[in-house]
């Protein structure tokens, strides 16, 4: 089973300084951090699969940089990981940090949604102080020349702007960047309109102006594995960061395994039923993408007694997701498989 992890996800720390309203992991306590021994535990059951590629994430990891330099250095020191990345607000990047991410060729995912007002509408209450240091984070990578990503949440509110902040980003200098529809947002199909005509100009503004490259389109390429092996603060496991949208009474039906005990890889009991039906879809769509997988996990999730409230938003996401894969395609050539 190790086989098919396609990423390990290490939501090490849920505290974050920001409240974005649109947060994935808005479920969170504010208050965890792992356990060095729930760290070496995951390390332990990785170590046959190495070397791994892992994404750590919270919260805000820099908001507990010490514990995060320190998993960095030893999946460094232990050869286990060929890609590293930290997905952060940069907030709190400084040139100590931006040097230490460069020593250990980590790359950085930034968040940021274009510009000063689109930011303040998808996370409010944060002010003007707050847009500042966003910026001067990304313009501290930026100067650094290392391995740098930026990802751009578009809300259904900002759906209209999704080309103009594409254009905000690229004139600060971003060379790369994901561009994705809020999960469990008010997606309907008037703004998934919005969002299609607003990508679809992102893309032919992106190929007019020679930026190839610029929208990344790595999600609608095919998975590389049936899971990621997603690890919260408490060291539970889940098979995809889509799932840590819901609440708690939703993911205690959905987690794998538990890392916080002396955990020997096995699969809780309760997650059997759940981990057969998502290797059999992708055994039924082999070459399914990353996107085609992280969906069928959260509709796993609805259909939980307690995520069925949630079911709607899912299907219009959905109906979103393969629309946005189709132009991708139309862009990239026929997905590998078929060609």
């Amino acid at each position: 089973m190790i086989k098919n992890i396609n990423h390990v996800w290490l939501f090490f720390t849920d505290r974050c300084n920001l409240g974005c309203g649109y947060c994935f992991y808005k479920y969170r306590t504010q208050e965890q951090v792992i356990t060095l021994k729930t760290f070496e535990n995951i390390l332990k059951f990785i170590s046959p699969a190495a070397p791994a590629e892992f994404v750590f994430s919270g919260g805000e990891p820099l908001m507990d940089a010490e514990r995060l330099k320190e998993m960095i250095t030893a999946i460094r020191q232990q050869g286990l990981s060929r890609y590293i990345s930290v997905q952060t607000n940069a907030t709190l990047l400084d040139e100590p940090l931006m040097k230490f991410f460069l020593r250990h060729g980590v790359n950085l995912e930034v968040g940021i949604d274009g510009d000063e007002a689109t930011t303040q509408r998808n996370r409010p209450g944060i002010g003007e102080y707050y847009y500042a240091d966003i910026v001067r984070g990304v313009n501290l990578a930026i100067a650094s020349h290392g391995p740098f990503t930026a990802t751009m949440t578009v809300h259904p509110s900002s759906a209209i702007k999704l080309l103009e902040n594409l254009k905000y980003l690229a004139g600060m200098g971003l060379k790369s960047i994901e561009v994705h529809p809020a999960f469990l947002e008010k997606w309907d199909a008037e703004t998934s309109e919005v969002f299609l005509d607003q990508y679809r100009r992102a893309c032919a503004w992106e190929l007019k102006e020679g930026l190839h490259g610029l929208i990344g389109r790595g999600y609608s390429e095919p998975s590389r594995g049936t899971w990621d092996l997603l690890s919260v603060p408490s060291g539970k496991v889940l098979a995809n960061w889509l799932l840590l949208s819901f609440p708690e009474e939703v993911r205690e039906h959905l987690y794998l395994m538990d890392f916080g005990q002396d955990s020997s890889g096995e699969l809780l009991p309760q997650a059997k039923a759940y981990f057969q039906a998502l290797e059999e879809h992708v055994a039924l769509h082999p070459n399914c993408s990353y996107r085609s997988i992280s969906n069928f996990n959260a509709l796993q999730a609805v259909r939980t007694p307690p995520g069925r409230k949630y079911e709607q938003r899912v299907i219009h996401y959905f109906d979103l997701c393969e629309r946005i894969e189709e132009i991708d395609h139309k862009i990239m050539g026929p997905p590998v498989w078929q060609r």
